[in-house]
């Protein structure tokens, strides 16, 4: 048995990671399929039990990781909501339970490589290892992947991120026939809401107390309105808001800030929520160093889609061992505590941290 060809694939039940095992199996290796059980779900299981045998693998190995989802996904999850913070669960899970059990169940059955459906790349550069964002930009999962060690990096095979999300649909209906799998319905949103809004998920778990009506104020601390509960808002939220005066023709006010300790949120005019100052907090990076230098080819990106900055960023390390970015040529919006600050150069993720702050003008 040739352990170099051995590879263990998270198997999640759709087609993505369906059509990892199959190229992995065209490329000469032997893939083995692992479905993590996050919710303890039979219809889950059941899922990808299906698939796996679409895709010609007589095993499944399920992985039940539900205590450990809920404990370190949904509990931070409301924690976070509840201090006014507005975090990135899916961002979270990648690194805390996907991809660290992924390498869990490998070490423990002698598995070196490991895969996954990602729309992204490994790349090497000097000896490190970095994700490279996939070259279907609309797709491209990295901003997610932040925090991934570059020693889980370095044993990882990402098939699709060289490929285009509708080549990969393609394929599998004309060359595999699995019309079926390619037809469900992609799953979209967190996977632990149940079918639930977010607001609804929000009220049933956070506490009674915690989501209660207060005062919506502007940057003077005049009241100008009242809102649901500073948990179901975040910044640069412009919807739910029950101003007293409605806003001017052609103004726009949006969530400029949560005070979760006064029950308030702080709101300002949507074109003042321009900031260049962000301060970050827990970060990492697979080399360090490369972030404090040629900040000309820096750039931050604050979201996984949309609009994010231009190239061109300084990063300094403060006193308190978070970091300060500074945008050198655009300026980024809405900036909201609990989410994400992820860099990049040259299309490689050097890694990332936690927004805590911004400058306002």
């Amino acid at each position: 048995m040739n352990r170099d060809t051995e590879v263990l694939v998270a198997l999640s039940g759709g087609m993505d990671s369906a059509a990892v095992v199959l190229q992995l199996r065209e490329a000469g290796y032997r893939p083995r399929a692992l479905f993590m059980d996050m919710l303890d779900s039979e219809t889950a299981r059941r899922r990808a039990r299906t698939v796996a045998e679409a895709v010609g693998l007589d095993r499944l190995l399920v992985e039940n990781c539900a205590e450990r989802f809920r404990h370190r996904i949904i509990d931070h999850t409301l924690a976070e909501h509840a201090a006014g913070r507005t975090p990135s669960p899916c961002a979270r899970c990648n690194a805390q339970i996907k991809w660290q059990l992924l390498v869990e169940v490998a070490d423990r059955l002698g598995i070196f490589h490991i895969a996954t459906g990602h729309y992204v790349r490994r790349e090497e550069h000097n000896g490190r290892f970095y994700f490279g964002r996939g070259i279907d930009p609309i797709k491209d999962q990295s901003y997610y992947l932040w925090e991934v060690p570059e020693s889980s990096i370095r044993r990882a095979i990402l098939p699709l991120g060289e490929s285009a999300k509708g080549h990969v649909r393609q394929n599998l209906r004309e060359r595999y026939g699995l019309t079926a799998l390619v037809e469900q319905p992609e799953s979209m949103g967190l996977c632990f809401l149940g079918g639930i809004s977010y607001r609804e998920f929000l009220r049933s778990r956070l506490p009674v107390d915690t989501i209660s009506p207060g005062d919506i104020v502007d940057r003077e601390g005049r009241i100008v309105g009242r809102h649901d509960g500073y948990p179901l808002y975040t910044a640069g939220q412009k919807r739910d808001l029950t101003l007293f005066d409605p806003p001017k023709p052609g103004e726009n006010w949006a969530v400029m800030a949560i005070d979760a300790a006064r029950n308030r949120l702080i709101v300002a005019p949507s074109e003042t929520l321009y900031c260049r100052e962000i301060t970050l907090t827990d970060w990492r990076a697979t080399l360090p160093e490369a972030l404090f230098t040629d900040p000309e080819t820096l750039q931050l990106a604050v979201r996984g889609l949309g609009r994010n900055p231009k190239t061109g960023c300084r990063i300094e390390r403060l006193p308190s061992g978070n970091l300060r970015a500074t945008l050198l040529h655009d300026e980024a919006w809405a900036i909201t505590p609990g989410q994400p600050a992820v860099f990049y150069r040259n299309g490689l993720l050097l890694g990332g941290g936690i927004l805590t702050d911004c400058r306002y003008e």
